[in-house]
């Protein structure tokens, strides 16, 4: 194999260049690293070193901040950045923890808000002053009744009011009222010395009249020949006792049997006007029988009537010279002219029932004396004379009328005597209510009863046949045993049952 001969070098021709120097590569890449670090270096040292970072907190609003207790707060908040004391225009935003539980806006006092920011290293903590107070007075709250009024010269009667605190909480009975000069004062005090007040007019009214009152009873009534004294009060819800005011007119002549009328005007202050009337009744004064035996005393009593049978009893009892007892209803027109008759004849004439009906007498107290009023008017037309006695339908000690008004037989017989009535029931009974028909039988009842009670109020019924024709037996065999026969009057025994409604 042949050599292959490089070719040779050309020769230069003049003189000889010298060689190219070559760089030099470590000496420059060394320097250039070593600038680099010093570089860093020197801004690590700069950034580090002489440059201080610090986080910076700025609260958003006030640093200290005043609320009203009660008042819900909620901080506004503060933003944080880190920064550098050479470097300031480096701002980096940092997340800021706000902690505000310590704060009880319940209870005054001062409280801080902290705040914390965290960055690498770094950390800062500021707060917020809160300052919590109770400058807000308590709040006075007045009921108020619709169309509520005072009476003139009494004192207000509160109608309520309450008060309430944002600290305290309610402190309606720590207020104070004062009543001056026709107006109501409210002051109240909180703890912190708050306080609240308030004002009610009170507003006056009068819009009841007078109230007539007898003592001696609505109805009067005095025998012939009696004094007569007009008792007569009135008493006014405002003005109190007004009785001096009372103007009367009408007049009574106790010489002459009759009922007259009397009536009353009286006003208060405000103008309110009461009217009302009552009857005084001049009564005759009865001849009676002297009584032989004091434990024999018979009072015959008559119910329902005038009737048809009522003529034929009247003639039996004139007969024997007895006189007896009429409690009437109005229940046979054509036969009440015999009320006259009974009257004339020396007997008591006294009020049972117009209609007799218990669900209608007894439904209520107004309609019982409505009821009993009609009978009065009858018997005042009759003999001139209104009746002081009368008989409940049914007795006092009925229960049937608690089918119709509860308590109704206890609050008749107060009203009764109230107004002046005396009101008479039984311990004897001759069977003829509906017990028996047979004269015999009622006959037997009768003079059993007699033969128990020294005064025997016998219960009869003159619209019975049966009853009127037994009379003239059971009367003759009575006196024949000495008995004395009375009409009841004001007077008399009395005779009631207990009562049972």
């Amino acid at each position: 194999m042949s050599e292959t001969k490089l070719p040779e070098a050309k020769k230069s021709q003049g003189p000889s260049a010298p060689p190219p120097k070559r760089p030099r590569k470590k000496h420059t890449v060394r320097n250039v690293l070593l600038l680099l670090l010093f570089l860093f270096a020197a801004a690590t040292v700069f950034a580090f070193g002489i440059n201080k970072w610090r986080i910076d907190i700025s609260l958003t609003g006030d640093s200290s901040v005043t609320y009203e207790c009660g008042t819900p707060y909620r901080d506004p908040g503060a933003s944080a950045e880190v920064t550098g004391s050479i470097l300031k225009f480096v701002h980096h935003p940092v997340e800021v923890e706000t902690f505000t539980e310590g704060v009880n806006i319940h209870e005054p006092g001062t409280y801080r808000v902290k705040f914390t920011a965290k960055f690498l290293w770094l950390d800062a903590v500021a707060s917020r002053t809160v300052v919590i107070v109770d400058t807000t007075p308590p709040v006075i709250e007045l009921k108020h009744i619709d169309d509520y009024y005072t009476l003139p010269h009494h004192e207000y009667k509160e109608e309520g009011f309450t008060a309430t605190d944002n600290h305290d909480g309610d402190i309606t009975e720590l207020v104070e009222r004062e009543e001056r000069d026709g107006i109501v004062y409210y002051s109240v005090t909180d703890e912190a010395g708050n306080t609240a007040t308030a004002e009610r007019e009170i507003f006056y009214d009068d819009r009841n009249a007078p109230v007539f009152s007898f003592p001696s009873g609505e109805e009067v009534f005095i025998y012939k020949g009696e004094p007569y004294k007009d008792e007569v009060k009135a008493e006014d819800d405002a003005d109190g006792d007004v009785t001096a005011r009372i103007k009367k007119s009408g007049k009574v002549n106790t010489e002459k049997i009759g009922t007259y009328t009397m009536t009353y005007t009286v006003s208060d202050e405000w103008g309110n006007v009461a009217t009302t009337s009552r009857y005084v009744t001049v009564k005759r004064k009865l001849t009676l029988p002297t009584v032989k035996d004091p434990d024999k005393v018979i009072y015959l009593t008559f119910d329902d009537g005038p009737g048809k049978y009522t003529e034929e009893l009247l003639a039996i009892l004139k007969k024997h010279k007895v006189k007896a007892t009429f409690f009437i209803t109005l229940a046979y027109e054509d036969y009440q002219n015999l009320i006259k008759e009974e009257y004339r004849a020396g007997h008591t004439v006294a009020v049972h029932s117009a209609t007799h009906e218990y669900s209608e007498i007894y439904a209520s107290s107004e309609a019982y004396w409505k009821d009993f009023n009609k009978v009065q008017d009858i018997i005042q037309k009759e003999t001139r004379c209104r009746s002081q006695l009368f008989r409940f339908p049914g007795g006092s000690s009925n229960t049937i009328s608690a089918n119709y008004c509860e308590g109704i037989m206890t609050k008749l017989a107060q009203e009764s005597a109230d107004k002046g009535y005396t009101y008479v029931d039984w311990n004897v009974t001759s069977g003829d209510a509906g017990d028996t028909t047979d004269g015999e039988v009622m006959y037997e009842n009768m003079m059993n009863g007699i033969h128990t009670y020294k005064n025997s109020f016998i219960l009869c019924h003159d619209i019975k046949e049966y009853t009127v024709k037994m009379m003239d037996k059971f009367i003759t065999d009575a006196l024949k045993e000495g008995y004395t026969f009375l009409p009841i009057t004001a007077e008399s025994p009395s005779c009631k049952h207990g009562i049972n409604n």
